[in-house]
């Protein structure tokens, strides 16, 4: 009796500590989940919704994953409404996963029953991760007002002032890629440099801009009284993968409402029989740029200059 009472007595205890364990791990495995979930951070930046046609409104945006964990995203939500009208809709995700740091540009089309386009709505989103977080996408109010004060103010073409990039340039590969460096301070260290830009097309007609290789990035150094010097980058194709520049040029399309990276490295347009050579600042100083475009828009002749920024070049 007395042994058949210990071995229960054993079994019991043996048996607690099994279940004490198992409860552990459950709490860390929670507590582990709880921490990625609230380590989860993201930036969201340049919104823009269009209603087209067939009840399809079309979401642009660009997410930066600002933890130190990879975010997956899984869903898209979208709300329109006007004074009278409200609907919502979803759509699931695939290959969305950002790398920690990583910037992600998408546009994404929804079928909202009963949107219409012409008309003025609000517009709101929301990404979902696969941990649970919700990542609100910013508000607006139609596209209406961007077209009336963008396309007829001071052009088709917008560019992003927040995510004015440079790189140094070695052999025909950007260094730092895709990060790279705020463009406003260079810092050339005797290399050849290159300049990224990110353009959105909110052409009237809602067509696509082609840009040709003559289009320039340029700018303009005051080095002494009555004398300028100037210093110039016409635009190349890079792979996004890479960072490599091609050799060659293939035409840069721009389609209607996508924010698209748009890079300047050559010191001349690039042109069958004329490969790709590097650019160097060549001058030090503050010094105001220009972006010169020429391409086309719906197949007619386009140019367009964006006096932009200034910038600050060191050796």
């Amino acid at each position: 009796m007395v042994l058949i009472a210990i071995t229960l007595a054993s079994s019991y205890f043996i048996w607690t500590l099994s279940q004490n364990t198992v409860y552990n791990d459950a709490i860390r495995q929670i507590n582990l989940l709880d921490s990625n979930h609230l380590s989860e951070s993201v930036q969201v930046q340049n919104t823009t919704y269009t209603v087209g046609s067939a009840s399809l409104v079309s979401v642009a945006a660009q997410v930066q994953n600002q933890g130190s964990l990879s975010v997956q995203f899984v869903t898209l939500w979208i709300r329109i409404s006007n004074s009278t009208w409200t609907n919502y809709n979803f759509t699931g995700l695939s290959n969305m996963n950002l790398q920690a740091g990583a910037p992600y540009q998408f546009n994404i089309s929804i079928i909202v029953p009963g949107a219409s386009a012409g008309k003025s709505y609000s517009c709101a989103s929301w990404l979902m991760t696969a941990r649970g977080n919700v990542v609100a996408l910013q508000k607006q109010v139609s596209s209406n007002i961007i077209h009336s004060q963008t396309t007829q103010g001071i052009g088709a073409l917008a560019m992003d002032f927040q995510n004015f990039t440079y790189y140094t340039v070695t052999g025909s590969t950007l260094n730092n890629f895709p990060n790279g460096m705020s463009g406003y301070v260079v810092s050339s260290a005797g290399k050849n440099i290159a300049f990224k830009v990110t353009l959105t097309n909110f052409a009237l007609d809602e067509s696509n801009i082609i840009i040709y290789s003559s289009s320039v990035f340029f700018s303009i150094f005051p080095t002494t009284p009555q004398q300028v010097r100037g210093s110039y980058w016409y635009i190349v194709n890079v792979n996004e993968q890479t960072g490599a520049i091609s050799s060659t040029y293939t035409d840069v399309i721009l389609p209607f409402n996508v924010p698209t990276a748009v890079y300047f490295a050559s010191d001349h347009a690039i042109k069958t029989g004329l490969p790709f050579t590097g650019a160097s600042a060549g001058f030090t100083g503050t010094s105001p740029v220009n972006l010169a475009f020429i391409g086309t828009v719906g197949g007619t002749p386009f140019g367009q200059n964006i006096p932009f920024v200034s910038i600050q070049v060191n050796s």
